[in-house]
């Protein structure tokens, strides 16, 4: 009887081993971004191609400023024009004249949940971020705030000259 249960071990062994070596290395690679910009606080994105977030679309062909903006409804990456800015880390009340003239100026608002608060409520705040072009995707990850991780994935659209 143990010769049995041995011979039976030995062969799951032996196809557990002779499984692992057909399979051999990944012929899958990690796939890099063609392209990684770092933006400071402040500084124009220029998308180069129709971006979409869900139901939410933003048009290339013209350069935004990125803001954090929280309110009630909740916490927002805001797609402003980029003529008007307020000065790099200052949080702006939106009650204030210049957040009044800041959230005139907002084309686009992009749903974020951020672990921790970025900005205080009825606030906002110019951010800094990362993108990373994939192709038909492009990752966009904010910077410099206590909140880490914080990722929106676009889809991109092919450009239009």
């Amino acid at each position: 009887m143990r010769g049995i249960i041995a011979i039976g071990l030995v062969f799951i062994l032996a196809l557990v081993l002779t499984a692992g070596v057909e399979a051999g290395p990944s012929k899958f690679k990690p796939v890099k971004p063609a392209k990684v910009k770092i933006h400071a606080r402040g500084e124009a994105f220029c998308p180069t191609s129709v971006l979409s977030f869900g139901g939410i679309v933003i048009r290339s062909g013209r350069c935004y400023v990125v803001y954090a903006l929280r309110d009630p409804r909740g916490t927002f990456l805001a797609f402003a024009d980029p003529s008007f800015r307020i000065p790099p880390g200052q949080i702006v009340r939106l009650s204030t004249p210049a957040g009044a003239k800041v959230k005139g100026r907002i084309f686009y608002l992009v749903p974020i949940r951020p672990s921790v608060v970025i900005v205080p409520i009825n606030s906002i705040m110019l951010v800094g971020f990362r993108t990373e072009d994939f192709g038909p995707r492009l990752t966009f990850t904010v910077v410099g705030v206590p909140a880490p991780n914080v990722v929106v994935v676009f889809e991109a659209a092919a450009p239009r000259y």
